[in-house]
């Protein structure tokens, strides 16, 4: 039984992942983290997974996470990932980050999107964590980005078609859309109708 950490459990993708591994029977879920609800119950916040979780949400402490965790999913906003999985990378911990923070091999493709990268020497031992090209690097990795869902979406289908040479591939057009859920749980002036 593999001993599970989330930190960032409240925020939508945390929640999911939560529901998620809550069915794996190879994982046990011992800490949640939540900077806004610490100390709530994890089913005060999400009332669906009352009888299902019982956990209550902490407040984010390294020493604690580590002793308590064999593998930790940061389910965090872009940049916070960056300054917390060198420590957890350091005590040995596996790592699955679920923003932008270490899907990207170069720091230079990072940073024209986002932001300076704190954390660049982790970007070349990162295994960007698409499962159906990447599932025998992902199985012995430290360290998975986690595709977004735009690429995801994208690549998926495209996959097979560029292996077996079935389309020009400068002629490709990609057109995704997104709701207001991708700009996370926090409200904001921008997602406010």
């Amino acid at each position: 039984m593999t001993r599970v950490g989330i930190v960032g459990a409240t925020g939508y993708t945390g929640a999911e992942l939560v529901r998620i591994l809550m069915g794996h029977p190879e994982i046990e879920l011992t800490i949640l983290t939540s900077r806004n609800y610490a100390g709530e119950k994890f089913e005060n916040v999400y009332p669906a997974m009352a009888g299902v979780v019982d956990l209550v949400c902490e407040a984010f402490d390294l020493d604690d996470l580590c002793a308590r965790s064999d593998m930790v999913f940061t389910a965090l906003p872009h940049k916070l990932p960056m300054e917390i999985v060198p420590a957890l990378i350091k005590r040995g911990k596996k790592v699955i980050d679920l923003s932008a923070d270490f899907r990207f091999q170069q720091a230079a493709t990072y940073e024209a999107h986002y932001q300076p990268h704190k954390a660049k020497d982790l970007l070349a031992k990162a295994v960007y964590g698409l499962c159906e090209i990447n599932f025998d690097r992902i199985q012995k990795a430290v360290l998975v980005g986690n595709p977004g869902c735009y690429p995801t979406s994208v690549l998926l289908p495209l996959i097979p078609l560029v292996k077996n040479d079935l389309l020009d591939l400068d002629t490709l057009i990609a057109d995704s859309k997104s709701g207001v859920s991708g700009a996370g749980r926090s409200p904001s002036l921008t997602t406010l109708f």
